[in-house]
């Protein structure tokens, strides 16, 4: 029996691992997938730009062995858009995850829609997420049905500040490039109640990138670690199964081997031989 391909999970902004790390990534590694949730951008010479994000995930997608499947959360889902660009990953699964436009049309939608929860990641980009209570991390990153005791058992760290160059790249000129993104297989996922993702997001990520994609009724932008998380993790997947992206990733190491024997120098062949 095969076995079952590497994931890669990245969180999103003003957050951490934990998204990934309280439900999900243990889910998977119970099936056998060896899983890894680094924490972004990992260490930086100075104010960390959203290509240090990607190279942190680049550097952890190979210590997975290379090719693995990425499970890009909120901002993370835009990195995890910039690794399927660059050809390292073996599939994509994009969850509240902006469109390959950006973050512009989700600022649109926080000052349009929600300013309150707008208000809020100011007052965490200043530090002070600590102050911030239980309804408006409510209505940030779940519904109003959701009990205040689950909230208070998954929320346990403040948001954090986020390097605001990085979320300037991801407002501006950094974006990933699209028709090399189409290449990998794509499954985004959002919830109807999305405060900080416009559904026009899910749509753009259908049409530009051929993706797969999902609306799940009644969550909002905290899908990992919402109460229904295990219909995250169960259609992830089943998409991991039904587009067999195993073997898939078991194609591209093959075509990156072939690829790294053709450019070796002469000597070096011949010395292997």
């Amino acid at each position: 029996m095969a076995e079952p391909p590497p994931i890669l999970f990245l969180h999103g902004a003003f957050a951490g691992p934990e998204v990934w790390t309280t439900f999900i990534a243990p889910w998977f590694a119970d099936r056998g997938h060896r899983v890894s949730a680094p924490r972004l951008p990992g260490p930086t010479l100075g104010p960390a730009r959203l290509r240090d994000y990607v190279k942190r995930a680049r550097e952890a997608a190979d210590e997975l062995g290379g090719a693995p499947i990425v499970v890009g959360y909120s901002l993370g889902g835009l990195v995890a858009q910039h690794l399927a660009a660059q050809g390292c990953v073996s599939g994509a699964v994009l969850v509240s995850s902006p469109g390959p436009c950006g973050l512009g049309p989700s600022l649109w939608q926080l000052s349009s829609q929600a300013p309150d929860v707008l208000a809020a990641t100011l007052v965490a980009q200043a530090g002070a997420g600590d102050l911030l209570g239980i309804d408006l991390i409510r209505r940030a990153l779940f519904t109003e049905e959701t009990p205040e005791a689950w909230i208070r058992e998954v929320f346990t760290r403040p948001l954090t500040p986020e390097s605001p160059q990085a979320l300037f790249d991801g407002l501006t000129w950094d974006l990933p490039a699209w028709p090399f993104a189409r290449l990998v297989p794509t499954l985004a996922i959002q919830g109807d109640r999305d405060a900080f993702v416009p559904i026009t997001d899910l749509w753009a990520l259908g049409l530009v990138y051929g993706a797969e994609t999902q609306l799940l009724r009644g969550v909002a932008h905290g899908l990992p670690v919402d109460p229904a998380w295990k219909s995250l993790a169960w259609r992830i997947n089943a998409w991991i199964d039904e587009r067999s992206i195993g073997q898939r990733r078991d194609r591209v190491l093959a075509s990156r081997a072939r690829g790294r024997m053709a450019w070796r120098p002469t000597g070096e062949t011949a010395a292997a031989h």
